[in-house]
């Protein structure tokens, strides 16, 4: 099922390099990550049996890397998953696979870049010959491609950085994308609490007729995204979320440290994506389907 326009609740589990460094501190095996993996996808799966707008709605982002057999379980399931491009961790972007299509297994592609127009010219220049090339080879095998552009803060205020400074750079960088013909299916965004900076975003992505937006959690709890989905309500491009650590990463290490059963993480995983859901049609005035 394609990725829809309109409406998208992606539970993003492809969490890489942050897994590693959580499980190196608690010298847990890395071995065990595929464990956090199956409880996520088995989250997925539980909201999906619960809420009818996940089953038309809901899509799974997550890595071959950790999670080969779930994004095989996945397909087989019928569900919408994704695969990362990029290389965890990596400043400037980096391939995760050599070629970069052997970890693109799923129906849909996301890459992450982290960009600043203060950037040295030759790191973006790269950037930019990346990104053109993963869309070309996208296009080519018919999958929608999701940009996740993070814009990391210097010496800004946070309070403005938050409400104009990030939302101002990545209109320019959406903006120099469309100069140069990159025009993704989803742009995923860092949300903002400021109705006008959610504003300039929006009025960013609509210079493309076909392109959306979802919303980012950066591991923020459900409150401060809640607010971050009413700043963005009146935003016609839009289309819903892509969130991972605030829905599985706190069940997922209470259940490494056993303090949850494998199924109490699974259940709570599936709640905290159902609040999300909830929280996101509650913000567009949608009656939740469950």
């Amino acid at each position: 099922m394609p990725l829809n326009p309109n409406r998208v609740y992606m539970f993003a589990a492809d969490h890489r390099w942050q897994w590693e460094e959580y499980f190196d501190a608690h010298a847990i095996p890395r071995e065990r990550i595929g464990e956090v993996k199956r409880l996520a996808f088995d989250g997925f799966m539980l909201a999906r049996e619960r809420s009818d707008a996940i089953r038309e709605f809901g899509a799974l982002l997550i890595d071959e890397q950790y999670a080969a057999a779930e994004i095989a379980d996945a397909s087989r399931a019928g569900v919408t998953v994704g695969t990362p491009a990029e290389k965890p961790g990596a400043v400037p972007l980096a391939w995760t696979a050599d070629p970069f299509s052997a970890a693109l297994t799923g129906a849909f592609v996301k890459v992450l870049v982290r960009d600043r127009p203060d950037d040295e010219a030759g790191i973006r220049a790269g950037q930019w010959a990346k990104l053109d090339a993963l869309q070309a080879w996208c296009r080519g095998a018919g999958k929608p491609l999701v940009v996740e552009v993070i814009v990391a803060r210097k010496h800004e205020p946070e309070d403005e950085f938050e409400a104009s400074g990030r939302p101002a750079m990545l209109a320019g960088f959406i903006a120099d994308a469309y100069r140069r013909g990159l025009t993704p299916d989803f742009w995923k965004i860092e949300g903002t609490l400021a109705p006008q900076g959610a504003r300039t975003i929006d009025a960013a992505i609509a210079g493309h007729s076909s392109c959306r937006q979802i919303i980012l959690g950066k591991a923020a709890d459900i409150a401060t995204i809640d607010r971050w989905f009413a700043a963005c309500s009146a935003s016609a491009t839009a289309s819903g979320f892509a969130i991972g650590r605030t829905v599985y990463w706190e069940p997922a290490a209470a259940f490494l440290s056993g303090t949850k059963t494998a199924d109490e993480a699974v259940d709570a995983i599936c709640s905290n994506y159902l609040q999300l859901v909830a929280a996101w049609e509650r913000s567009r005035n949608v009656t939740l389907r469950t």
